[in-house]
């Protein structure tokens, strides 16, 4: 979502939700607004915060800094499961991390590491010619 036109000084005249540190602001219609300090030079930034995103502000189901990264991206910021899935696709994509970060194969279940290693290892042999002196096999 884009910042509305309404600056600080605005902001400012509406009635502060406590427990958010004037950052979250409420008309006389109901309507919700966050402000944030954001830009390279600095400056105050309110964007309009729709009833349904501050019901799960106020529930407790999303952080200020979800509900904030929600409203500047108009996505959700990654789940760890997200996360652990995106690190998964990229090293399917290039498996020699398995060999030189061996902490990655806990992504991995054991019937995708028979299959990603002898990749990974054959990758590693092409590019630096041999596999790494203290290189141990996760399949072993």
């Amino acid at each position: 979502m884009k910042p509305t036109k309404l600056g600080w000084e605005d902001v400012i005249q509406f009635e502060e939700v406590k427990g958010y540190g004037q950052h979250i602001w409420r008309d006389g219609n109901h309507l919700y607004y966050v402000t944030e300090e954001g830009g390279i030079a600095p400056q105050r930034v309110v964007y309009e915060l729709p009833n349904e995103l501050f019901a799960l502000l106020e529930s407790g189901e999303r952080t200020e800094l979800e509900v904030l990264n929600k409203l500047q991206t108009d996505r959700w910021p990654p789940t760890e499961e997200g996360k652990k899935a995106s690190e998964k696709r990229f090293i399917e994509e290039s498996p020699t991390s398995l060999i030189d970060l061996p902490e990655t194969t806990e992504l991995f279940t054991k019937e995708e590491l028979e299959r990603l290693i002898p990749i990974a290892e054959q990758m590693w042999i092409d590019w630096r010619g041999k596999l790494p002196d203290d290189y141990v096999s996760p399949l072993k």
